[in-house]
């Protein structure tokens, strides 16, 4: 078990650096993050200060290597576009994240073990095949689309949810459903 549980851990690291590496080059290499900072009116000269500045003149291999580095230790710097520190960004968020995420996990699991009983207790039959086909298409339907198709028909049409926001307990209702795909569990 020990072994596993290594192994386990060892594929989520790999993960991770793989996903923060690519994420990291198409960020780059999508735009010039100098112009880009620096204004689409800026000057030759302003271009090449930002460049100095933010270490945007090195290698992208370098520069990930030391981002890499300083995030591991829990140095995110700070952000050039809301200049403040992206701990606090993140420290600002974190709440209505977590929020979120467990409204989706909830959802989910309301949904699937009732479904996954059932359809074990009934197999074969036609509510089996409904626990399978609600389960699939949690999976399969892009997130994006169906929470645009909540706000359609709950925010827009009926009035019932608010479309945006996180004031109260009213404006989870959408979000988790909207985000159970990414967590239901395979029939």
């Amino acid at each position: 078990m020990l072994v596993y549980t290594g192994k386990r851990i060892l594929l989520a690291l790999l993960v991770a650096v793989t996903v923060s590496f690519i994420s990291f080059m198409i960020l780059n290499l999508s735009g010039d993050p100098a112009i880009a900072l620096a204004g689409a009116d800026a000057t030759p000269e302003e271009i090449k200060f930002v460049r100095e500045q933010y270490g945007l003149d090195r290698p992208l291999l370098i520069q990930y290597i030391e981002w890499a580095g300083r995030a591991i230790q829990g140095n995110f710097g700070d952000s050039p576009y809301f200049n403040q520190p992206v701990k606090d960004i993140i420290g600002d968020r974190i709440g209505v994240t977590l929020i979120l995420g467990s409204c989706a996990f909830l959802f989910a699991v309301c949904l699937a073990i009732p479904l996954g009983v059932i359809a074990a207790i009934r197999p074969n039959t036609w509510i089996d095949r409904t626990a399978l086909t609600i389960s699939v298409f949690g999976q399969a339907m892009p997130n994006f689309f169906f929470g645009l198709i909540l706000i359609i028909v709950f925010g827009v049409m009926l009035r019932w949810l608010p479309i945006s926001g996180s004031g109260s307990w009213r404006h989870f209702i959408m979000p988790g459903p909207s985000l159970w795909g990414t967590m239901a569990l395979p029939p």
